[in-house]
């Protein structure tokens, strides 16, 4: 009896994967409607439809850090980390040290701050 439930779970389980990213779309006016104002504000939290590319992850915020180039060789603190956070309008930041383990994903919300073992600026970027 289990071997005939395998093959059914298989397929169920796939078919569950395979649905988990997938827009929703509705015909009917209203469903569509309240589901693109939920989407707006849930930009944030939902992972399962953005793309990689899209520079409306965190609410509508992107960095820019173009200005703060001129900061490159400075010392980085956690003040100065924050005030290039806010100066690039990103909402997240990290300092990124050699060796460390990081995440390799784009935000387009994150200011990246690549120190070197010293807690010198190095190079300052969005992602």
């Amino acid at each position: 009896m289990i071997r005939k439930l395998i093959p059914f779970l298989l397929v169920a389980s796939l078919t569950a994967c395979a649905n988990t990213g997938a827009p929703r779309s509705s015909s009917t006016p209203a469903a569509s409607s309240s589901s693109s104002s939920s989407s707006s504000a849930d930009a944030g939290t939902s992972y399962g439809g953005s793309s990689y590319g899209s520079s409306s992850m965190g609410g509508g915020k992107t960095c820019d850090a173009a200005a703060l180039q001129s900061q490159i060789g400075q010392k980085a603190t956690p003040s100065v980390m924050e005030d290039l956070r806010t100066r690039s309008g990103s909402a997240t930041a990290r300092m990124l040290r050699p060796g460390q383990l990081v995440t390799m994903e784009y935000n387009a919300t994150r200011l990246n701050l690549i120190v070197d073992d010293k807690d010198v600026m190095t190079a300052i970027r969005c992602g």
